[in-house]
């Protein structure tokens, strides 16, 4: 166990972050824009960004203008790409930090142009078309009215094009043809109208890794980059690696009587006398509130019983242990592991929702290999 003060923490391996990187830009022969958004679905914007980059990543996407802020604070100078929304006193702050904002409409190609105007220099901008997800967008057919729009009130220079997979993770959506088709169809247009820019990219992760035909000039992935497999027809793959563990500290271990309740609402009665432990993690942390939840100590699974408080968690044990023993909710114990795909499965939800939202208050811990 990692010597350190912390009563929960994660482990984020940065040596498999920058091999998934390395193999991504590998596979596809295409460049990576390394998607780190939501704090790098709860790895660490930081630290990943800087790994995926080291692995080969080009570039770097983000959800919100906040979030390249904190890598440019943290001297990070790669291109990012803000996907979503931007306000205007964020655009002024893109425009002095090299950093590039999506356009999805008139009304914010007119924002860029004010904005670019009063600052005195151009917006680097990567269009967006709504090829099926129904988010921001303009449609496919729209595309190049909006270019000329938008280069024609000054001040915006258009680096990109782009748009989003809705079912690529699904094995042989039909939508995912009809996406790609829609793309192909923006883009020979911008091509012959002689404004196609450098970067054309539609792939997510699951669009990078099984569908080659929709790479273009760039992939976008981010739940690769940290391991997290998209797919839940076909088995984890040899060429990526999972980045996160999530562990803890035994807080208490006692033998508690038969017929005492444990944790809120009393819905854990002991049947007889049992030793239960605590943990010190909680739905506050990111552990969902779910049944059938289980940790691993000394490598092997067991049961968390009554409900999961917000700071703590009761675990049923088979034998006393010493408080500080190591607990692991996420990741491998000996020949015992839990998966994000356990979890995502248990609590009924997206691998990248499992990650995404353990709280910042616990510790990011980074190691190599």
């Amino acid at each position: 166990m990692i010597d350190h003060s912390y009563p929960t923490w994660l482990e984020v391996n940065l040596s498999a972050i920058e091999q998934n990187s390395r193999n991504v830009v590998q596979r596809t022969g295409v460049p990576l824009m390394a998607v780190v958004k939501a704090n790098a679905y709860g790895h660490g914007s930081v630290e990943v960004s800087k790994a995926a980059l080291a692995g080969g990543a080009t570039w770097l996407g983000v959800a919100r203008f906040g979030e390249a802020r904190v890598l440019r604070q943290a001297g990070i100078t790669a291109p990012i790409l803000v996907l979503g929304m931007i306000t205007p006193p964020e655009v002024d702050e893109a425009i002095a930090a090299n950093v590039s904002v999506t356009l999805h409409s008139r009304e914010v190609a007119d924002m860029l142009s004010q904005r670019g105007k009063a600052v005195g220099k151009p917006v680097l901008a990567h269009l967006k078309i709504d090829t099926g997800i129904g988010r921001l967008g303009v449609q496919p057919g729209e595309v190049l009215e909006l270019a000329r729009y938008a280069l024609s009130q000054g001040n915006i220079q258009i680096e990109g094009l782009f748009s989003h997979f809705a079912m690529a993770d699904v094995e042989d959506h039909p939508l995912t043809a009809v996406q790609v088709s829609r793309f192909k169809g923006a883009v020979e247009a911008l091509e012959q109208a002689g404004l196609l820019p450098r970067w054309v990219h539609l792939s997510n992760t699951a669009g990078t890794l099984v569908h080659p035909e929709a790479r273009f000039t760039m992939v976008r992935a981010g739940s690769a980059v940290v391991g997290i497999w998209p797919f839940d027809h076909t088995p984890y793959p040899e060429y990526l690696r999972p980045a996160l563990s999530w562990k803890a500290r035994l807080a208490s271990c006692k033998i508690l009587p038969k017929g005492w309740g444990v944790g809120y609402g009393q819905e854990y009665i002991l049947q007889q006398d049992e030793i239960i432990g605590v943990v010190p993690v909680g739905y506050g942390d990111g552990f969902r509130r779910q049944p059938g939840n289980e940790v691993l100590i000394d490598g092997r699974c067991v049961p968390v019983v009554g409900r999961v408080c917000m700071d703590q968690s009761m675990i049923r044990l088979p034998k006393a242990y010493p408080m500080g023993t190591e607990i692991v909710l996420l990741g491998k114990q000996g020949d015992a592991e839990i998966s994000l795909d356990d979890l995502g499965k248990r609590w009924k939800t997206a691998t990248v929702d499992v990650t995404a939202i353990i709280n910042f208050r616990v510790p990011r811990i980074y190691v190599r290999d």
